[in-house]
């Protein structure tokens, strides 16, 4: 496969000669299409500068500065624990650059200077499909390329996530529900790139501990945003939106599989947090028999995650009681929750609270015992009004006759099966 920069090169090249368009170019090589189209489109956004040049000596400092920094870069290993389902995974060739390539973002510096600060920053505040979105894309992909490594640069990619949420949310408020879908497409790279950064780090013994609990928190509060966002847009609009969730959700699960290798207990509490954000949407929602539904399955997604953190807690000996008292007063207040909001939900909502509160009576149930065996008190269960009882009841009975008898998925399955299988041969 071509190295990436000798595909930039070429298509700038075919570009200008006119022998294909971005689009054919972009076609050509999908892998690399999120890195590629800013830096594509800049050629469109740029005009050849004609009474503004750059010194003389601006260049030789710019060109000097450029090929220090260049000449640092090692090259990218592909991941091993990041789980995609269907999104296009970046394809980052960070490898030492090639001299064009460096002629080539240099070309970029030196147009974007010949431009003036006030058209730099006024792309800034651009929105996907704004005549200045890709110059924005393209300062950021140069910023990126010549900050250092480490954990600065990894939150500089969360950063770039960060702006695509709100993006998201600013074409949301505007109404522009047809430029939702880059938006989403730029998320997505943004993410990837960010959890492909934390591997790279890992992979060099380098501490990541910290920066995968900040990408599990921006993940779950990208969740929220994505709520309101799904609360604004069409009916047409929504698939996009349903695409940016397991994103996000994907994002966040695999920040906490790396987390949990380390910190069981920060990734219990981080999860907890995020099931909390669930339940409020449910709240918040109370009457919508749909998001009602959606937020169930993500509380339940998120519950057998927990499930595995657990798992992974009593494999490893980290802090087992700790993670089992966590969720075991998690498991209570969610209880609660559920008895509340049985009555305000559509009939056709129902079923799903009854499910949900059947598995948490089932692991609240086990946690019980397990706490009582090592001489620790658990919170009893809440006290729930008879008739939800009895339909709980009958969901567990439903349950157990599926072989589900605890509650909990089976040995093997789910998203941190892979961490379980690495700790059990000694990897990190």
């Amino acid at each position: 496969m071509k190295k990436f920069e000798d595909i930039l090169v070429q298509c700038i090249e075919d570009i200008k000669a006119g022998r294909r368009s971005i689009e054919d170019c972009l076609d050509k090589y999908p892998s690399v299409r999120g890195q590629l189209e800013p830096l594509l489109k800049i050629a469109l956004v740029i005009p050849e500068p004609r009474d503004v040049k750059p010194s003389s000596a601006f260049k030789l400092k710019a060109r000097v500065w450029l090929m220090d920094q260049i000449h640092g870069r090692q090259a990218v290993k592909k991941g091993s624990w990041l789980r995609h389902e269907g999104q296009t995974k970046p394809v980052l060739y960070i490898k030492r650059f090639s001299t064009s390539m460096a002629g080539v973002i240099l070309a970029v510096v030196l147009a974007v200077s010949a431009l003036g600060v006030g058209t730099t920053y006024a792309s800034q505040s651009s929105l996907p499909g704004d005549t200045l979105y890709p110059l924005k894309l393209a300062a950021e992909q140069v910023g990126m390329v010549l900050s250092p490594d480490g954990a600065a640069r990894v939150e500089r990619a969360l950063s770039f996530a960060n702006k695509r949420m709100r993006e998201m949310e600013a074409l949301a408020r505007k109404g522009r529900s047809q430029d939702l879908q880059l938006a989403v497409e730029q998320y997505t790279y943004a993410l990837n790139m960010t959890l492909s950064m934390i591997e790279q780090a890992a992979d060099r013994g380098l501490a990541t501990e910290n920066i995968t609990a900040l990408v599990a928190e921006a993940t779950a509060r990208h969740l929220l945003a994505l709520d309101e966002v799904w609360d604004m847009v069409p009916e047409e609009a929504k698939a996009a939106i349903t695409h940016a969730r397991n994103v996000s959700e994907t994002g966040r699960e695999n920040a906490l599989a790396a987390l949990a290798r380390n910190n069981t207990v920060r990734a219990t509490e981080l999860n907890l947090a995020a099931m909390e954000g669930r339940l409020n949407r449910v709240r918040a929602r109370v009457q919508n028999a749909e998001a009602v539904q959606i937020a169930l399955q993500q509380f339940e997604a998120m519950g057998e995650l927990g499930e595995e953190i657990s798992r992974i807690a009593q494999e490893t000996g980290l802090n087992t009681t700790d993670v089992e008292e966590l969720i075991a007063e998690a498991i209570a207040r969610h209880l609660e929750v559920l008895a509340e909001v049985y009555d305000e939900v559509p009939e056709a909502a129902r079923p799903g609270i009854e499910r949900t509160m059947a598995t948490l009576m089932m692991r609240h149930q086990n946690r019980v015992q397990a706490l009582e065996q090592q001489g620790v008190g658990a919170p009893l269960a809440p006290v729930i009004p008879e008739r939800i009882r009895e339909r709980i009841e009958d969901r567990i009975r439903e349950q157990k006759q599926q072989g589900v008898p605890d509650g909990t998925t089976l040995p093997g399955q789910g998203v941190l099966a892979g961490a379980l299988q690495q700790n059990d041969h000694g990897t990190t």
